[in-house]
């Protein structure tokens, strides 16, 4: 009987977690975040020839459709661009989601994105240098 349940548990665990669960792949991008939303919509249009089709310059996000095989329904995707501090820089961290694609299909994307960045921007700007240390004030001993 505890077998059973079990059983029946992990079952329907993986059944529910198959079915509507997308994978979200993340990347750093050491650009600043207009260049790389511009570039990244550049990318999606002309270079993967998907439709854009909700966009929010703002909150940096993008929402886009890939045509599929033929006589199959197209793959929708979305992109968000956050601004985050990496290693003593302004960069983007990229996250990307694309329905009923593995995470190597994601993954490949980000790399896409960031091969053009580097193509069109070229070497991303150099960090930020780093604060001069605070000494403590010399009272003159009194």
């Amino acid at each position: 009987m505890i077998v059973r349940v079990a059983t029946i548990t992990a079952a329907l665990a993986i059944g529910l977690a198959g079915g509507s669960a997308e994978a979200k792949e993340k990347a750093d991008l050491l650009w600043p975040l207009d260049q790389v939303l511009g570039t990244a919509v550049r990318f999606l249009r002309v270079d993967r020839g998907c439709k854009v089709t909700d966009r929010d310059d703002t909150s940096a996000f993008l929402m886009f459709e890939c045509a599929g095989d033929p006589g199959k329904p197209p793959h929708r995707g979305s992109l968000e661009l956050f601004r985050v501090d990496t290693q003593g820089r302004d960069a983007v961290r990229a996250q990307i989601s694309l329905s009923d694609e593995p995470s190597y299909i994601e993954k490949r994307f980000l790399e896409l994105l960031e091969r053009k960045l580097r193509d069109e921007r070229g070497s991303p700007p150099p960090a930020r240098p780093a604060p001069a240390p605070v000494r403590p004030a010399r009272d003159g001993g009194a």
